[in-house]
This record gives structure tokens, sequence and C-alpha cells, in this order.
């Protein structure tokens, strides 16, 4: 005899950035070692693959994760997260007072973590009078590739991968066209003002964050923490 396999809820959401209407359900008992993975993960390239592993399973495999913004995915995994195992997560803070030994849990409400900023009106940057740039807004896939390089050097190579099109007064080089080296040699040339002006553009983009505040119970010292990125959400 069979025994009875109860069926799971499906929710929807719409993602914040590219605008999906996505269907997921929660994760399964099975499935809880993924999140754990996701957790203890070393660093944000083990925990971005361990989102992506449960993210893939929760929408049946009909999202293609890679080609999601980053704060889609990370919205997602904050809903699928919320129906799964609750709506408030437990932080372990230090106290910011250095001379304070205390360390606090502090409640995290995921319904707090909302989008900041805005998507640009326009995805044209120009670095001179005449010549610009087309971005598009960075994927989980561009994330991974720069995610072995240097902190220092990550925008430079998301540049790199963000590059539509560059244009002047008289051409348009699609950036399907040109080569690495052609791309190296365009974003390793640029000054540092320039860099300066693409880097704003990316940093004026959506982005899930929320800030925590709570008094240390030992020295009774405000202590404030933002929170931002997939591994602050756990």
């Amino acid at each position: 005899m069979a025994l009875p396999i109860q069926s799971t809820p499906t929710y929807r959401t719409v993602l914040p950035v590219s605008g999906q209407d996505i269907e997921y359900r929660p994760f399964l008992v099975k499935e809880q070692n993924i999140l754990v993975q996701a957790k203890e993960g070393t660093d944000a390239k083990q925990t971005m693959q361990s989102v992506k592993k449960l993210l893939q399973a929760v929408t049946s495999d009909k999202v293609v994760i890679e080609d999601l913004p980053t704060t889609d995915l990370e919205w997602l995994f904050i809903q699928v997260r919320k129906v799964s195992v609750g709506d408030t997560s437990k932080l372990l803070f230090p106290c910011v007072n250095r001379e304070c030994p205390n360390t606090k849990d502090v409640t995290l409400v995921l319904d707090d973590i909302q989008p900041e900023g805005e998507l640009p009106e326009d995805y044209t940057v120009m670095i001179t009078d005449k010549v610009g740039l087309t971005l598009s807004v960075p994927t989980v896939e561009n994330v991974e590739k720069v995610a072995d390089f240097q902190e220092e050097n990550q925008t430079v190579e998301l540049i790199k991968q963000s590059i539509v099109n560059i244009f002047d007064e008289e051409n348009v080089y699609e950036g399907a066209d040109l080569t690495k080296l052609e791309r190296d040699e365009f974003v390793d040339s640029l000054t540092f003002p320039q860099l300066e002006i693409l880097g704003k553009w990316f940093d004026q983009l959506p982005k899930l964050t929320t800030t925590l505040e709570w008094d240390c119970d030992e020295c009774a010292t405000r202590n404030e923490q933002k929170l931002e990125g997939i591994q602050s959400f756990f």
C-alpha cells in the first residue's frame, strides 16, 4: 500500500528588478541540507551555489537562476525561506563597543528586507563627450564569474561582463562581437574618474537591505547594523 504524499502549496512573487512573476513552493525536509550548506558556506561563491541549487528545486527548474539579477535571486530566496521556516531569523552580533565582550541574538524580520535604489532610466553611461557604454544589470552568472577575483578588481571585471555595447559618434561596437582581449583593453585603459562614473551606475542599482538596531544588554550601547547581500539574510 502506497503511503499518502502530502501536496505542497505553491506561492507567487514578482521579482523586483526583472519583473518576472515566479511560482515557487517551500523547500522540503529532504532539501534542508542545502540550506545548511548555504548558511555554512565559507565564502560568497559557495553560498551562491547552494542558494541556486535550492531555488532551482523549489521553482521546478522553470527559472534560469543564472540569468536572474542578483537582487532578484536574493528576493526569491527570502520569499522561499519565509514560507518554509518562518518570517523571522535570529542573528548573533557582537557589541560595537570594543570594550564590551557581549553578544546578542537579534531578530531579523524578513518582511523588513526591501529593495533600496531604483533601476536607471538610461542604461547608457558617457565616459567622455563622445564615447559611452550601454550596460546591463549584472546577473547571477556575471557575479559568479568575477567572484574569484580580488575584491578591488571585481568592479572592473563586472563592467567587462556587463557591456552591451560601446559607442562613439560614428560607430556602435556590440559587446557580443567583442573578443575578451578587446574588452580587457578597453576597460583597462579607462581612467580612474571614468571607472568611478561606471561604478556609481552599478552602485545605484536596486539592492536588498535592512538595518537592525538594538541596545546592548551589558553596556547599553546603541548598536546599528546594515544588512546587505545573500549571506546576511540567514
